[in-house]
């Protein structure tokens, strides 16, 4: 097996974290596999897994040779590219993640004009509310939105969403409307279901209040809360992306328009390397469609 191969196997196994699942992954054995890794480690003369009955881990000098191995690669991959022509013509299948609400307000729009670009490109997008697992899935790409948990996934800032509060015109004629974000506190709230409580924080000219909300409907779907809202059972702290056609319908208001939240960060997220091929591609393809417009009144 040579070197490109070699590393190539490394990643694999080290994305997998089993050798068995990327033996399967790759159609090999896993005897292969674990063969073929041993004598990488001779090559080398390092040990690059901590290996136990339960996990399998790098070691401090496998995880230099991670990165190092997977740059390598994809400097390799572009100049392979480069030589055949692959940069002009791009083929193969592309998979991208990223939440439903997002993929048909954001990204779903811009697949149509890609696949033209690029008559070669098949295009697989998985849409999930919770966070996908990119190598179980094989996802070349994935759009993630708010602060980034830690993780060996590489990522890349690529926008901001600006975040406000909106509410149906039917429940602030029932509820009345808030004057001061201390107000909510008499108000339900649409919110998302992964925490118990919610903290809201809201500022306007160097002035910032933090608010706890609650309210009886909670939802792990953008799509889903924004429904909620749109129906009158609370209020919705959220991206201006989401609510942009609602407010221009009329079927939510902005609420304490000088108060805004801060922006949720969006990232794009991939396995490791460098950000290159189809997904370097369609990241670029996208980005203007990222660039969000402060929260309309």
């Amino acid at each position: 097996m040579d070197r490109i191969d070699a590393m190539r196997l490394f990643i694999r196994v080290a994305d997998a974290g089993s050798f068995s699942k990327a033996a399967s992954d790759l159609g090999l054995g896993q005897p292969t596999v674990s063969r073929r890794i041993q004598d990488l480690e001779g090559t080398l003369d390092a040990a690059l897994f901590m290996r136990t009955t339960r996990s399998l881990s790098l070691t401090e000098a496998g995880e230099r040779f991670y990165k190092r191995a997977a740059d390598i690669l994809a400097d390799f991959d572009d100049a392979e590219a480069e030589a055949r022509g692959l940069d002009h013509e791009p083929v193969g299948l592309l998979r991208i993640s990223c939440v439903s609400s997002m993929a048909r307000l954001v990204i779903g729009p811009r697949i149509a004009s890609f696949m033209k670009l690029y008559p070669h490109i098949r295009v697989d997008v998985l849409t999930d509310d919770t966070y996908t697992d990119l190598v179980g899935e094989g996802v070349d790409l994935a759009f993630r939105i708010g602060t980034l948990v830690d993780s060996s996934l590489m990522a890349k800032k690529v926008g901001e969403a600006p975040r406000a509060l909106f509410a149906a015109p039917e429940y602030l004629e029932a509820r009345g409307v808030p004057q001061h974000p201390r107000d909510l506190t008499q108000h339900d709230a649409v919110t998302f279901r992964q925490t118990s409580t919610t903290e809201w924080t809201l500022s306007r000219n160097g002035e910032t209040e933090t608010v706890k909300v609650d309210g009886r409907f909670k939802a792990s779907s953008g799509d889903l809360l924004l429904q909620a809202a749109q129906n009158g059972l609370g209020l919705f702290l959220a991206a201006s992306w989401l609510v942009h056609g609602c407010v221009n319908d009329g079927t939510l208001v902005r609420v304490l328009p000088e108060w805004t939240a801060t922006p949720s960060p969006i990232h794009c997220v991939w396995t490791s390397g460098k950000l290159r091929g189809k997904a370097k591609l369609f990241a670029e393809h996208v980005a203007d469609a990222l660039k969000f417009e402060t929260p309309v009144c």
